[in-house]
């Protein structure tokens, strides 16, 4: 029992806007027996992040001097689930800033709730979080997750490029998992849901990227932000941000995994800029630099970029991203083009013209010109054409 003269503050994960708008319920805590004895504070260190570390603790850089003491501590113990964990006095910090930066840093930490508290007893002050499932379980599903992760990995082995790697992990990930409601699913918000079940919503894909990403020393953290794929109704959302080559871009394989028909992997949002992800999204809730590069975009780097739909050039460009796709193993070639005007000066090259049923006959998808028909769909609003095989 605590004291008469307990004091406790309380916070959820309110700033995890996907978090707060996916799931909704309120979790009920696991109550432990095991508390951890008091820390020697002034022995824990920072914790580490960087390349070869297996996290990338950007949150955590976030935090003031006092905050950053509470995250050291708080996730040196967690991992225990202890059912306290006592902490230095937490003055002028922020407990739902702390809390957040744990949760955003440390994907491999899917046991804690959406609520936890700080209260003192006497002259000490405690961190209590809540569990959304016992410790055992917790260590299975930890287990079964990294050996996912670990397979995922050795087939990156295959290849040199950080571009190659980054792409076969997004690739796995979108072939791997579906789109399943957190209201419905308990496990849609975690990397378990995502690399073992192969049921997730956009948390639990984004902390599937990032925990892949972490392992594979690409630098990167979480993002949200409010985003509406048709542009008007918009709600919470999670995504990545990656770091290659010293440039930032956006990644965001859920809505690279198409939901309803045509459920064929996509590239629309792998290594984006800035403007690109804002155009259906109106806010991103983290400090990230405004980035311009595009050397790793996938259009890009896949010779899949035209600044114009029609003439030789353009016709070579579709074989060889047709050729490109099937290589692959894609059921789609996918085109991008930088406005709207080149979008449909290409589409009528393409099938007006017939360009592309040539194309298509070429690499062996259709037998003749004459009544064949192929199957796309045209991205307005990113000014992408996906030509399905």
């Amino acid at each position: 029992m605590k004291n008469k003269g307990l004091t406790k503050f309380l916070t959820a994960i309110g700033v995890v806007a996907v978090i707060a708008l996916v799931v909704g319920a309120i979790l009920t805590s696991v109550v432990y027996e095991n508390v951890l004895k008091p820390q020697d504070f002034s022995a824990n260190g920072a914790l580490p992040s960087g390349d070869g570390t297996g996290y990338y603790r950007h949150c955590y850089n976030e935090l003031t001097d006092e905050e950053k003491a509470v995250y050291n501590v708080v996730v040196a113990n967690i991992y225990d689930m202890p059912e306290k964990i006592e902490i230095p006095a937490l003055g002028s910090g922020d407990l739902n800033k702390i809390f957040t930066a744990i949760s955003y840093d440390n994907p491999d930490l899917f046991c804690i709730g959406t609520k936890c508290s700080v209260y003192r007893e006497g002259l000490k002050s405690y961190f209590e979080p809540t569990y959304i499932m016992p410790l055992e379980e917790f260590k299975k599903q930890s287990d079964e997750a990294s050996k996912v992760a670990n397979t995922i990995l050795m087939g990156t082995k295959a290849y040199t490029s950080i571009y190659e790697k980054e792409l076969y992990v997004h690739d796995y990930i979108v072939n791997h998992c579906s789109y399943s409601d957190p209201n419905t699913n308990p496990n849609a918000n975690s990397i378990y849901g995502c690399l073992v079940e192969g049921k997730a919503g956009c948390e639990g894909y984004a902390r599937a990227f990032q925990y892949l990403m972490n392992m594979l020393n690409i630098d990167n953290r979480l993002v949200t932000g409010e985003s509406a794929e048709d542009g008007v109704n918009y709600t919470g959302h999670m995504w990545n941000y990656v770091v290659l080559d010293g440039e930032g871009y956006f990644v965001d394989t859920t809505w690279d995994d198409p939901k309803g028909t045509n459920q064929v992997l996509r590239h629309t949002y792998f290594n984006v800029t800035t403007n690109d992800v804002l155009v259906k999204r109106k806010s991103i809730n983290q400090v990230i630099p405004f980035t311009t590069a595009t050397k790793y975009n996938y259009f890009v780097y896949e010779s899949a970029y035209f600044t114009t739909g029609a003439g030789e050039q353009f016709s070579n460009g579709i074989d060889a991203s047709i050729n490109n796709a099937i290589q692959r193993g894609y059921k789609c070639a996918e085109l991008k083009f930088p406005d709207s005007a080149t979008l449909q000066q290409a589409k009528s090259t393409m099938f007006d013209q017939g360009v592309v049923y040539t194309a298509f006959k070429d690499a062996g998808l259709i037998q003749d010109l004459s009544g064949s028909k192929v199957y796309y769909s045209i991205d307005d609003k990113m000014n992408v054409i996906c030509l399905f095989f």
